[in-house]
């Protein structure tokens, strides 16, 4: 294969015009780049001191019609290995077109950035000193995976038209993702700030530790697994299904807008409601603004801590069971004596409860 010396290169921008790349970025002791297709033209602009390189490459051939009508020439599938050392720092893709396989193994990226019309990215690895100051993708179309073992990234920074995003194995302090469609998951990670704006598509966080957290969404369920012990949590969304867990069953300050007989929510947490915004002090604050669907908090004990002794006998006869803030209210003043047995049945079904479900919810409880 012909290859490109660029030798001595501490920053690297490539730039693709009527291509589809496939594209593989590796580690290797000399950087050069190489490529398969001999009628590529290529050309290389160096800045003064020979530091910073930017690669300008595009494919021409065709006939007249293809070119007219832009027929195959973005869809051109052209390989092409891009060998860097530990010299290059900074590694910026601007593409028409590429599917991406970037091992970071052995290298001292430290910025990433790439943007793309189309293809699937696949980006695993970690650096030597397992710190990025800055992880971008800005991509059209295309599926997105990314394993980076436990690097810390201090901005990360996600933007896509349509595709899913698989997210393995990184510790982010501020992490921003705008996405049109398309499913999102994160697992085994830690993100201190995260912000989500969604049109449509699933959001699933699993096995990972998130502080701060900002998510809108139009459609699309939202699971978070889980909120740390200090979390300040907004959300968003016309239409969602929402689980959250939560470590630590310490009370959490509930405000916004939950509409009745749309939407729900349950919880095993004691719920504070609060009308305004006069916590900013205040952690454990959740903030929800849900037209349709349902909400479902649970917290968990955090290990190494002593179990709160609870109360309440009906959390006590419940367990775990997740009940509405309304169905703990008239438990707590049908045992306080505040209301009577049938009043309490008629109350029940306005939440929906038939004569006889309502019958049995109180019966359960020992009421």
């Amino acid at each position: 294969m012909p290859k490109l010396d660029l030798s001595g290169a501490k920053s690297i921008k490539i730039e693709t015009r009527n291509l589809h790349g496939d594209i593989k970025i590796q580690y290797a002791p000399i950087t050069q780049l190489e490529y398969a297709e001999p009628e590529l033209e290529i050309k290389t602009v160096w800045n003064s001191d020979n530091k910073n390189v930017t690669i300008y490459l595009s494919y021409e051939k065709g006939d007249f019609l293809s070119k007219f009508f832009s027929f195959s020439k973005t869809f051109r599938e052209v390989p092409i290995n891009l060998y860097i050392n530990e010299k290059v720092s900074d590694l910026k893709l601007d593409l028409s077109a590429a599917d991406l396989n970037i091992i970071l193994n052995s290298t001292n990226v430290d910025v990433l950035s790439i943007k793309t019309s189309a293809g699937d990215l696949d980006i695993s690895g970690f650096v030597n000193s397992k710190y990025m100051e800055a992880f971008l993708i800005d991509t059209k179309a295309g599926d997105v995976t990314i394993n980076l073992e436990g690097t810390t990234i201090n901005e990360f920074k996600l933007k896509s038209a349509a595709g899913d995003f698989d997210i393995y194995n990184i510790n982010v302090t501020n992490g921003e993702f705008s996405f049109a469609s398309g499913d999102l998951l994160i697992e085994d990670s830690r993100i201190d700030n995260l912000i989500i704006n969604m049109a449509a598509g699933d959001i699933s966080i699993k096995k990972s530790l998130i502080t701060n957290a900002k998510i809108k969404t139009a459609s699309g369920d939202i699971s978070i697994d889980s909120l740390s012990r200090d979390f300040y949590c907004e959300i968003d969304s016309a239409s969602a299904d929402i689980d959250l867990i939560i470590q630590g069953k310490d009370r959490i300050y509930l405000e916004g807008s939950i509409k009745r007989f749309s939407s729900s929510i349950k919880s095993n947490i004691d719920l504070i409601q609060k009308a305004d915004s006069s916590l900013s002090s205040q952690r454990r604050i959740l903030k929800a603004n849900v037209m349709s669907g349902d909400i479902t908090i649970q917290g968990i004990e955090i290990e190494g801590e002593p179990e709160k002794e609870d109360h309440s006998q009906a959390e006590k006869s419940l367990g775990d069971e997740l009940l509405t803030v309304e169905e703990k209210k008239i438990l707590e003043l049908l045992k306080g004596e505040k209301i009577s047995r049938s009043f309490a049945i008629e109350l029940l079904g306005e939440l929906g409860y038939k004569v006889e479900e309502a019958e049995k919810f109180l019966k359960d409880r020992g009421l």
